[in-house]
């Protein structure tokens, strides 16, 4: 039963599977310290897949032209309102005051006072929603132009953050292939420094997510380079940036016969065999 539940552990990690499996595999964790221990590894590795991309920032001039084109547009000058117009077009002649005696210009002079008609140059006042239509019409028609010439002016960055976005979208497929691999195991070793890194493998898929946190930083000659260990010698897996080592690197190849996984410092360039001591042995 604890096999099968372990089983799960990894598609818990990326809420793959479905309410009745979650309770039961938190319950069987409750009382495993085994199934708990690979859950919280699991979890762990799925979280960090998020710091494997560096962060996009978008470019500066996004914000710098779309408000330079907004301040640079002119205001709509301030229109009369309708309702106020068709008022005074409609008020009887001679109207008096609302409990008033005062006589009107009409009762005064014995005739009617003519009112003089709206010329047919004068303005015809336009409603306040239309008002308020054209104004947030033509902010978007200003926003929309500044955004069109960023994305011109801006086309190589556009395209490396797609290029970005696309590796992204292939390192989470390759992570959710080995979490959710039947085979799948997790092993964290925490060092003297306080450095942690967490591993996810699937020795069927030929697939392992090796995460580091806590790596010290080194020279920018310098790197850590991974291993797969077998009776056959270390062979090199990848290499973690020495300056920028929190991350996730990515192992793909075929695990028959590894034992153990390794880390050590090498030329920045890489080494086709371990030439320090490891810092690092976890069996698999």
């Amino acid at each position: 039963m604890e096999k099968q539940e372990n089983e799960l552990t990894g598609s818990f990690a990326l809420n793959a599977i479905d309410d009745a499996e979650r309770e039961e595999l938190l319950l069987q964790a409750e009382s495993s310290p085994g199934v708990r221990e690979e859950l919280e590894a699991m979890r762990e590795t799925a979280a960090l897949l998020g710091l494997t991309t560096a962060p996009v920032q978008p470019p500066a001039s996004v914000k710098t032209n779309i408000m330079a084109a907004i301040r640079n547009t002119p205001q709509l000058p301030p229109l009369e309102t309708e309702q106020a117009q068709a008022a005074a077009d409609n008020a009887p002649t001679g109207a008096q005051l609302p409990g008033s005696d005062i006589d009107s210009p009409a009762d005064r002079s014995g005739g009617a006072v003519s009112v003089a008609e709206p010329s047919e140059s004068m303005p015809v006042p336009a409603k306040p929603q239309r008002r308020m239509f054209a104004l947030a019409a033509g902010v978007l028609l200003v926003a929309a132009g500044a955004l069109g010439g960023v994305v011109v002016n801006q086309h190589s960055q556009q395209q490396e953050l797609e290029e970005q976005l696309a590796a992204l979208n292939t390192k989470q497929a390759e992570l959710t292939q080995i979490l959710t691999a039947a085979d799948v195991q997790s092993k964290t070793q925490k060092m003297g420094d306080g450095a942690r890194v967490t591993l996810a493998y699937s020795a069927a898929e030929g697939m392992m997510a090796v995460t580091t946190s806590g790596m010290p930083a080194l020279p920018s000659d310098k790197g850590y380079e991974l291993w797969l260990i077998s009776s056959d010698g270390a062979v090199p897996a990848g290499m973690v940036d020495g300056s920028q080592a929190d991350g996730m690197v990515l192992v793909s190849g075929s695990m028959d016969g590894v034992t153990h996984f390794g880390i050590t410092v090498e030329p920045a360039s890489g080494s086709p065999a371990p030439t320090t001591e490891p810092i690092l042995v976890q069996a698999l």
